[in-house]
């Protein structure tokens, strides 16, 4: 009950969403999507909570990018040839972000319960969701399955998706995972993050201490804060 992920809180428009949402007692909301997105979909903010957007995708320049086909583009203009959009995307993530370290530091101060979301509640807070996993000592296996919790949660929309496309699939199959993702994530990503982490730095003991200044010491204080 101290960390929640989701979606945009401006999505919950009945009394009896906003009254759960109240009752969560939540002391920050931390949106990662980028401005314009924020714009579109203001979140709802309860009594007693604060709100920070810090956009948690930007490209080398620090631009903010959200999912737009343009901000894509350019974050695509960016990359080497032939490399994979999404792991281009999530490998982006990894490293100088203010979002996650923002995020890492309230934890530090105990600023919880506390909900951090970004547009689906999947890619960038999926990512999000990793690292606060892998800082409290969680096996892979348990990060992997945490993350693709998201196929089953959003299996509705997933299904919705593919059967809207699916002439174009059955005519091209390998464009099946393309549509899943757009609504779910590819099961191969966390594995993928995680193997990022480890091929930059060492270990994730020593990408945690380099981008959050999480040293062992503190790492141990996160779990006495968070673990039961």
């Amino acid at each position: 009950g101290q960390i929640y992920r989701g979606f945009p809180t401006g999505r919950l428009t009945t009394e009896a969403d906003r009254a759960r949402l109240d009752g969560l007692g939540l002391r920050l909301i931390l949106d990662l999507r980028s401005g314009a997105e924020a714009a579109k979909l203001p979140d709802y903010v309860p009594d007693g909570a604060r709100l920070v957007q810090i956009c948690g995708l930007r490209d080398a320049t620090g631009q903010e990018i959200d999912f737009s086909p343009n901000d894509i583009q350019r974050l695509v203009q960016s990359a080497p040839a032939g490399t994979n959009l999404s792991q281009l995307i999530y490998r982006q993530m990894l490293t100088g972000n203010k979002a996650f370290k923002e995020l890492f530091r309230a934890l530090e101060a105990g600023e919880t319960p506390i909900l951090f979301h970004c547009s689906a509640g999947k890619d960038r807070t999926g990512v999000a969701a990793m690292l606060i996993l892998l800082a409290l000592g969680a096996s892979d296996e348990t990060i992997c399955a945490d993350f693709v919790q998201t196929n089953v949660c959003r299996k509705a929309e997933i299904d919705a998706l593919l059967a809207g496309h699916a002439e174009e699939i059955a005519a091209d199959p390998s464009k099946r995972m393309r549509f899943c993702t757009q609504a779910g994530v590819d099961p191969g990503a966390a594995p993928y993050v995680l193997q990022v982490i480890r091929e930059a730095c060492g270990s994730a003991e020593e990408y945690l201490a380099r981008e959050y200044g999480l040293t062992p010491a503190r790492r141990m204080r996160l779990r006495r804060m968070y673990l039961e």
